[in-house]
């Protein structure tokens, strides 16, 4: 069991435990074997959440002030959850290293600069302060990144909408708003495990007939009035431009939608007509929709 009061009992991502993890390696390189297998278990653990929250597709709208609650609220869960053992990784991973640490004389472990005898505690130190140093960098995980406000989110999207919006006979600030509706402001995307973005800003789920690229997320449907979680499969693009393209082909191809097509700047016939066709099971799917594109066009 990992010690709750080490080092390895910090929020998850703490670089400033680096420098004591140092320290600890010097005069005890076992018990800091112990700390850095469980930081690890704590970094994934943290990865674990944001990856659940990352796939949440609630309709709610997130702001800031929330999303920097819902983290601080995250790292406590996995404090506590370090505290209380967490998963076993730690102690298995520790166990594991130790197998191949030497045993370090009493006479040797008084001399700090005789610990080059430590090779495993310098390589998971060098390990923890990479994973630290990456986790302070911003996240860089396409050409193309999502925004992360409303006035970017439009200013990003309105050129990738005109084309698409012509073809449907309808406004840009239209289908922007109908982005933001199903991505919450390019907040929930729709990411692959390794953290790719799939750009499905329209929630287009992949039917039998889609050959291109998919991805599983959690989804919100509605049965019977009553929202549950479920997976679902949905389509994956490999840029913004191709999300819209898509969206379009699906709107215009489809019969269920035609009543949607060349509503200009009528929000109101555009989202009931959406809503009409089945694009989704949420009762007021409609209200909300044209609540998002009103939004849009005040920014």
């Amino acid at each position: 069991m990992i010690n709750p009061n080490s080092t390895a009992n910090r929020l998850a991502m703490d670089p400033e435990a680096t420098r004591a993890m140092s320290d600890l390696a010097r005069k005890d390189p076992k018990e800091a074997v112990k700390q850095v297998a469980g930081q690890f278990e704590a970094m994934l653990m943290g990865q674990l959440m944001s990856s659940m929250r990352a796939s949440s597709l609630s309709d709610e709208e997130d702001s800031q002030e929330m999303d920097t609650y819902r983290g601080m609220y995250d790292q406590q869960i996995v404090q506590t959850m370090v505290q209380a053992g967490g998963f076993g990784l730690a102690d298995a991973l520790s166990g594991y290293l130790l197998k191949s640490l030497p045993d370090v004389p009493a006479e040797i472990a008084a001399e700090p600069a005789a610990l080059p005898a430590a090779p495993v505690v310098r390589k998971a130190l060098g390990a923890y302060e990479a994973a630290a140093t990456a986790a302070q960098a911003p996240a860089v995980t396409s050409s193309d990144p999502l925004p992360g406000s409303k006035q970017s989110f439009v200013d990003t999207m309105l050129p990738h909408a005109s084309q698409a919006a012509a073809r449907l006979g309808v406004a840009p600030e239209v289908l922007v708003g109908h982005a933001a509706l199903e991505s919450g402001w390019g907040q929930r995307a729709i990411r692959h495990p390794d953290g790719r973005n799939s750009y499905n800003l329209f929630g287009i789920k992949a039917t039998p007939g889609w050959k291109g690229d998919v991805v599983d997320t959690m989804t919100t449907e509605y049965e019977g009035g009553v929202a549950q979680k479920q997976l679902g499969t949905f389509r994956s693009y490999p840029s913004l431009q191709a999300a819209f393209d898509d969206y379009a082909r699906l709107l215009s191809d489809n019969p269920r939608y035609q009543q949607a097509l060349n509503q200009g700047q009528n929000v109101a016939g555009f989202a009931t007509a959406l809503q009409r066709g089945g694009y989704a099971t949420d009762p007021a799917y409609a209200q909300k929709l044209q609540a998002v594109i009103r939004t849009v066009a005040s920014i």
